[in-house]
């Protein structure tokens, strides 16, 4: 099922989200660099899949914020990166 994380401004606060918190108890990193590390691995994604295929909705959260909806397979991706990087560490 899609879901639904917060937009990326650097050096802004960072809003919660579900992938969020479940990365960071996972793994036990602090959340700006997680949160951080999703985008990166969305621009990638979408300079690969193309930004319709990773990015599903967006919709104004409160100003200058934005909620993603990103796509299953974007999903599972992220997932699988954080696992083979950070489980073992």
């Amino acid at each position: 099922m899609p879901e639904e994380i917060a937009s990326h401004i650097p050096g802004r606060a960072v809003g919660c989200y579900d992938l969020l918190d479940e990365l960071t108890e996972a793994y036990g990193l602090p959340r700006q660099q997680v949160h951080e590390g999703i985008h990166a691995l969305l621009d990638q994604l979408v300079e690969l899949d193309g930004e319709e295929a990773v990015v599903l909705d967006r919709r104004r959260d409160r100003d200058p914020y934005w909620r993603l909806t990103i796509s299953d397979d974007a999903l599972d991706a992220i997932r699988e990166h954080y696992k083979a990087v950070h489980a073992s560490a």
